[in-house]
């Protein structure tokens, strides 16, 4: 969903200093400064409708349809009727959902379960919704949403027969996630109930809610306001634990704003950690002030059995705007040493140039020796279907599919399904739904991803698994790390129980690729040859 928070701004020198923010916004209708309106600015609340990417058959049948409607405290609206259509392979329907219900509410949300019994399953849908709504004593059609300039016709999503597939151990997640409480001048996500709905409907085990340290720490009344009680802080956390459960561990985290070894503002995620980290450098809550408040290197003395933090988004590109005035910067070497942090969310979008940026980053470290795990996140502010974003500041609006609620998870496998510590533990993969894992054997003993090896050779076992949606393998590629030549060796589609020769200091990885565009990347197992060394 990705929305902006709803402000009106009759401070023209506020409203010019809030540039940079705004430039990097999400689809806001409201915010405007006191002699610039954008042209799509309307006196409405936002109404966006949503489904997930993926509906795993369930045992009613049904896809959830999510109605968000956000600011109708401002200009009040009463939603008639919705009337949604389903397309499919046989043909198409009509379902209509009576609602007549007037919204006053700053933030409303409802879920329909819609029927599709008799549809097929593996098979694309594509679902729109029209919308009967009353605003300001006009009648008035809304498609899908009230954005101008988005065309979002229809949504996609695969109504799939059967789970991900993944082993009964393997348990696969969201990492990075922002609801309702991430809510400020520039963005805001969905409440945590609805976003498990939608997690479940994915077949994903668990979440981490991550709203920023710099919204967790406001007042309830203001933005630009902090509450050393951290009622929204605490408010996050008991509607988390209101969500969780045995099925869907929704854990509560905090993307904190800290300061990496150049004294920029860098993103943290903290898992499950008891206390509240502040950080609100680049909040943009008081222009100019932008000083981190807490270090990386104080980090390294948090850590603690049952907590679980990593680097968010650690080389996304930062903007010259965001550099300037909000101090942003990037992770270094430097900052993984010193924080003690070596898990890095380095996939943070869909798109194949952030894909293969992030894994050549990766790769870089890996060949100088860095033990670094990788996991995969989306960054979605509620965000199931399509992503709303600015593309032209104050002209133009546009959709995509970049960073969308689970289209890239993280799996672990662990004796239950206890993220932070699965995590950690980590045998790890990526994927955007095929599953791959695999093993070295010996004689006497089986080594896992995420483990270490000593030996000279060993025997390769992988396991593979996808789904109609993935479509069958296209490619297996087994990729051999040598850090003392400093190169990788690639060998495609090797054979399982293949005998494979080792380097003395390395590390082995592997990718899967599917005919339908689906991807699994593998952590690594580490080489490590032990040498014996005899006293004469």
């Amino acid at each position: 969903m990705n929305i902006f928070h709803s402000l009106q701004d009759n401070n023209f020198l506020e409203g010019f200093l809030n540039l940079p923010a705004f430039l990097i916004s999400y689809a806001e209708i409201h915010y405007h400064f006191k002699f610039l309106v954008p042209k799509y600015y309307k006196k409405e609340p936002e109404i966006i409708t949503d489904i997930p990417i993926r509906v795993i058959r369930n045992k009613d049948r049904t896809i959830p349809f999510l109605i968000i409607v956000k600011d109708a405290h401002l200009y009040n609206i009463l939603i008639h009727s919705v009337k949604v259509t389903l397309e499919f392979k046989a043909g198409s329907r009509n379902l209509e959902l009576n609602i007549n219900r007037e919204i006053k509410e700053k933030y409303y949300s409802r879920i329909f379960d819609l029927d599709v019994r008799d549809i097929e399953p593996d098979q694309v849908l594509k679902i729109s919704a029209k919308l009967e709504v009353k605003i300001n004593d006009k009648i008035k059609i809304v498609v899908n949403d009230n954005y101008s300039d988005i065309n979002t016709e229809f949504y996609t999503t695969f109504y799939a027969r059967d789970s991900l597939p993944l082993p009964v151990d393997w348990f696969a997640g969201e990492t990075h996630y922002h609801s309702i409480h991430t809510a400020d001048q520039v963005e805001f996500g969905a409440d945590i109930p609805a976003t498990a709905k939608m997690a479940q409907a994915l077949g994903l085990n668990w979440v981490f809610i991550t709203d920023h340290s710099y919204d967790l720490d406001d007042s309830l009344d203001s933005y630009t306001e902090n509450d050393k009680k951290l009622p929204i802080w605490l408010q996050m956390k008991e509607n988390v634990k209101k969500s969780d459960s045995e099925t869907l561990r929704m854990i509560a985290g905090e993307e904190v704003s800290i300061a990496n070894a150049k004294g920029k503002n860098v993103h943290m995620v903290a898992v499950d950690y008891k206390n509240f980290i502040e950080g609100r450098g680049d909040s943009a809550e008081k222009w100019f002030r932008n000083k981190p408040q807490r270090h990386l290197t104080e980090i390294s003395e948090l850590h603690q059995e049952d907590n679980l933090f990593f680097a968010a988004h650690p080389i996304d590109k930062v903007p010259f705007l965001q550099k300037l005035t909000l101090r942003r910067g990037n992770w270094t070497e430097q900052d993984y040493q010193e924080s003690g942090i070596n898990i890095l969310q380095i996939i943070n979008r869909s798109d194949q140039i952030s894909l293969n940026s992030a894994l050549n980053y990766w790769r870089k470290l890996l060949l100088k020796g860095k033990r670094f795990l990788i996991i995969a996140g989306n960054d979605a502010h509620g965000n199931f279907n399509v992503m709303r974003q600015i593309k032209i500041p104050f002209r133009k609006l546009f959709a995509s599919r970049d960073q969308v609620f689970g289209n890239f998870f993280t799996a672990f496998k662990y004796k239950n399904n206890s993220p932070a510590a699965g995590i950690k533990n980590g045998e790890i993969i990526v994927s955007n739904g095929p599953f791959l894992c695999f093993h070295l054997q010996t004689e006497k003993k089986n080594f896992s991803i995420g483990s270490i090896f000593s030996g000279k050779n060993a025997r390769l076992t992988y396991e593979i698994g996808t789904t109609a949606e993935f479509g069958e393998t296209r490619k297996l590629t087994l990729i051999i790390g040598d850090c003392s030549k400093g190169t990788e060796t690639e060998i495609i589609n090797p054979k399982n129980n293949f005998i494979i020769e080792l380097p003395e200091n390395g590390y082995l990885r592997m990718i899967l690729n599917t005919e339908n565009d689906g991807i699994v990347i593998t952590n690594p197992i580490w080489i490590e040859q032990i040498s014996v060394v005899t006293q004469t």
